[in-house]
């Protein structure tokens, strides 16, 4: 499997991933042969590119849930770019009202784990795709924390704003692929910043989600020198999107960047906690797969491994089948762990976790 850009597809190719409009409603399946018609498609859509499979490539696993989460995503994310800019031209968004709702009964009320799949972004969407995300991400934190209904609506509607600013930001410090010099970073901030102001100012807006504005607008202004530190006790809502903000920010997939792991990710959190809230950390672990029985890991020692099943008390210490020795390394355990841990996770080329069967990885080997 291989990404190319939408100018590179031709007639003969495969699909490895479903084509949806921005209704939802799919128009190619996965293995589609790339014929005059489904050219046709792509030369009229925005998509910046494509996963193709190679000529007797088979069909990657993928499960129900998993194509409905990023048949979900594509529809949000049309949703959020038409809904913000309406915002700026002091319309009413009722089809961002309706999507709120979704995120929270859809994803702010699961039971069990998902994996979150990171799609790649281009500079038309990283900004919206990043904000649905943040929103997706707080509804699943906020679930776990046991946060009621009405606080988890300000806190998701709250994440969907948080970013607002880059909309109308310089578009080319946005989406630069290099690291920003301080006044560019000061012109992304000041963009923010007016986003910020803007929403804190709409006279509609519940108080419960001006509380969350205000306090992601203070840690902004506590960044820029020209401001004066304004020290405040942070919200649960407010630490959470933080977090969500983080995590999504660290595992996005860039056109010019490769991502982080989902690991490496809380790794960082993690080793960060004065920053990030460890109990906020630890409900963003219960609420994706981040390690799940079948992806494949790199380890300290230099072996790779099959994770075999997780562990309940230390979720990122697993059981894993190490492949070349066929050593099982109990993670959970005190003095395995001393020895050997989890370098990375091992990823597929569309960022999906790495799976293999033992016998096959064995036969490799």
């Amino acid at each position: 499997m291989r990404f190319i850009k939408s100018n590179e597809v031709k007639i003969g190719m495969r699909l490895a991933k479903p084509i949806y409009n921005t209704e939802g409603v799919l128009l190619y399946g996965r293995g589609t042969v790339v014929n005059d018609m489904v050219m046709h498609h792509i030369n009229n859509m925005t998509s910046y590119g494509y996963y193709i499979l190679d000529a007797t490539e088979p069909l990657p696993d993928i499960t129900e849930e998993e194509m409905e989460f990023e048949r979900f995503q594509i529809v949000a994310c049309y949703t959020i770019q038409n809904e913000l800019m309406k915002i700026f031209e002091g319309q009413e968004t009722p089809a961002l009202e309706n999507l709120i709702h979704d995120i929270i009964n859809t994803y702010g009320a699961l039971t069990s784990k998902i994996t979150f799949i990171q799609s790649i972004r281009n500079p038309d969407d990283f900004v919206y795709k990043h904000i649905l995300n943040v929103a997706m991400l707080s509804a699943m934190i906020s679930n776990k924390l046991g946060v009621d209904k009405k606080e988890q609506y300000y806190i998701v509607r709250s994440a969907l704003y948080h970013d607002i600013g880059k909309i109308i930001g310089p578009r080319e410090l946005i989406n630069k692929p290099d690291k920003l010099t301080r006044e560019e970073l000061n012109l992304v901030r000041r963009a923010e910043l007016e986003g910020f102001d803007m929403i804190k100012n709409c006279f509609k807006l519940p108080s419960g989600v001006k509380r969350y504005i205000t306090q992601l607008r203070n840690e902004l202004t506590n960044k820029m020198p020209a401001f004066p530190t304004q020290p405040q006790t942070l919200l649960l809502g407010t630490k959470i999107i933080q977090i969500a903000d983080m995590y999504d920010i660290l595992t996005a997939m860039r056109v010019y960047k490769e991502p982080t792991s989902e690991f490496a990710a809380i790794k960082h959190l993690d080793e960060h906690d004065s920053e990030f809230d460890s109990k906020i950390v630890s409900a963003l672990i219960s609420s994706i797969n981040i390690l799940p029985p079948g992806c494949c890991v790199e380890l300290t020692n230099g072996e790779k491994g099959l994770v075999l099943s997780e562990s309940q008390y230390y979720p990122l210490r697993p059981t894993v089948l190490a492949f070349k020795t066929n050593t099982i390394y109990d993670l959970s355990n005190r003095k395995t762990y001393e020895q050997v841990k989890i370098k990375d996770i091992l990823k597929t080329m569309d960022n999906r976790f790495q799976m293999s069967s033992i016998e096959n990885t064995s036969e490799n080997n």
